[in-house]
């Protein structure tokens, strides 16, 4: 079903067993495969690419592709297969090169949420689904773009009439051409020390790396240098949550990496993510994923190789 220029064929997620192959084949629609955990090699087109955990292939219809698996560790994967019926999210998608690092997480997280979305059919489940691909797609596109000292996608210079080109340049060598008095430089006024997306942005980092610790606020403001009551102002206008909120979120999202990808204990992998006890864990994953981690586990393990059809 098309929804805002997307239309979802199929989900699923895969567990590989060594040794089993992606033999060489092409398709009309898109494709994405995402690599949760494994190693070996993928071909894309006429290139071999070494497989390593948070590696996404985005292919375009048409492109041959296949998968040769090494070692003895399962290939565990995320896949989605859909088509386009929109310019700019063609353009999007044309604009990502393969394969593209997931070094936080988002990308598998948004194909986590697109599959469980098809698994659970809710009301807008489609529409939802769909706004989610465009989502990775259009950040996927965006990662291919040269950055600005704040992170955030520079600017590029329209294009001029060529008309226009060469009335400029003449006026340029008219006005090169008359002698002008040497003017003293105007001295720019320095740019802010602390942008507050630079500051959000630097938390989030912070975060992304200490969140199996007992931090605060105030801890996360004195490590990255900046007065927590700014901090904390500045991560909620730009994130639309506070810092606990999305400390908690964080927490969760490696909570269910661990509980689908290992065999751990549940209680081992509160621990793990941050959490003291494993009733605070479990009350604020039920929270979060309106299941308990028990019921998560048990329910990715079915799934397994079960495609989810959205048409």
């Amino acid at each position: 079903m098309r929804r805002h220029g997307v239309h979802i064929h199929w989900a699923a997620r895969f567990d590989y067993k060594p040794g089993v192959r992606l033999e060489l084949h092409r398709h009309s629609f898109y494709q994405i495969i995402y690599f949760v955990d494994g190693a070996g090699s993928f071909v894309l087109g006429d290139r071999s690419y070494a497989i390593a955990p948070g590696m996404l292939f985005l292919i375009a219809p048409g492109v041959m592709h296949g998968m040769t698996p090494g070692g003895i560790r399962a290939i565990r994967t995320l896949d989605l297969k859909f088509a386009l019926h929109d310019n700019d999210l063609e353009q999007a998608a044309r604009a990502c090169s393969s394969p593209c690092p997931d070094e936080k997480g988002e990308a598998g997280l948004l194909l986590e949420r697109i599959r469980a979305e098809g698994a659970r059919k809710e009301k807008y489940y489609d529409s939802i689904a769909a706004l989610m691909l465009g989502q990775l797609l259009y950040g996927l596109a965006r990662r291919q773009m040269p950055l600005d000292r704040t992170g955030l996608p520079m600017k590029q210079p329209a294009k001029q009439p060529i008309a226009q080109l060469i009335e400029q340049s003449v006026e340029q060598s008219v006005e090169q051409s008359v002698v002008r008095p040497i003017e003293q430089p105007v001295r720019q006024p320095a740019a802010r020390a602390h942008e507050p997306l630079d500051a959000a942005r630097r938390l989030e980092q912070y975060l992304r790396t200490h969140y199996a610790e007992e931090i605060t606020l105030g801890d996360a403001a004195a490590a990255i240098g900046y007065n927590k009551s700014y901090l904390g102002r500045a991560f909620r206008s730009s994130y639309g949550v506070t810092f606990t909120q999305y400390l908690r979120r964080v927490r969760i999202e490696k909570a269910r990496e661990l509980i689908v990808g290992t065999p751990t204990s549940l209680k081992t992998i509160a621990w793990q993510v941050g959490f003291k006890t494993i009733y605070h864990f479990t009350r604020v994953f039920k929270e979060l994923e309106r299941m308990s981690p028990a019921e998560w586990r048990e329910r990715e393990r079915l799934e397994i190789r079960k495609g989810i059809y959205f048409d």
